[in-house]
C-alpha cells in the first residue's frame, strides 16, 4: 500500500451542511485537487473579485474556428493557468479535442500529485458555449 506523505484538504464548493454534525463537508487529497483544477480551468480571468488574473483564458477558444493552432493555444492557456495557481500538481499532458458539430471542446488533463505517490490522475472537462 502506498504511503501518503502529504494531506490536502479543501472545502466542498457546494457548502451543504452535514445533517448530523452541521459541519461543512471536506474534499480530501485527490478530490480536493481535482476540484481545484476544475475551478481554475472553468473560471474566466477577471471573474474572481480581488484576483483579476486567477483562472484561464480557455473560454476564448469556444468562439474561434477550431484548428490545430487553436488546440495548441488552448492547451497552453490551461497549462499556464494550472502552473500559476496549482502548485500541488505536475501536468503530464493536456489533450484537446473539438466536437465541431456540437460546439463543444473536450479537455483531458493528466497530472501527478506532488507528495502523494499515486498513479497519474486525470480530469475530463467539456467546454461549451452557454
Amino acid at each position: 500500500m502506498a504511503t501518503i506523505s502529504k494531506k490536502f484538504v479543501d472545502l466542498n464548493p457546494n457548502f451543504e451542511k452535514n445533517p448530523l454534525s452541521g459541519d461543512l463537508p471536506l474534499l480530501k487529497n485527490e478530490a480536493a485537487i481535482k476540484q481545484s483544477l476544475k475551478n481554475i480551468v472553468l473560471t474566466l480571468r477577471g471573474e474572481k473579485p480581488f484576483r483579476p488574473f486567477y483562472g484561464s483564458t480557455a473560454d476564448i477558444a469556444l468562439f474561434e474556428n477550431f484548428s490545430p493552432l487553436v488546440e495548441d493555444l488552448l492547451a497552453s492557456a490551461i497549462s499556464d493557468a494550472i502552473e500559476a495557481y496549482e502548485s500541488r500538481v505536475i501536468v503530464d499532458s493536456i489533450d484537446v479535442d473539438a466536437a465541431t458539430g456540437a460546439n463543444k471542446i473536450s479537455v483531458v488533463i493528466e497530472y501527478r500529485i506532488v507528495g502523494i505517490p499515486l498513479n497519474p490522475q486525470s480530469l475530463n472537462l467539456i467546454l461549451e458555449r452557454v
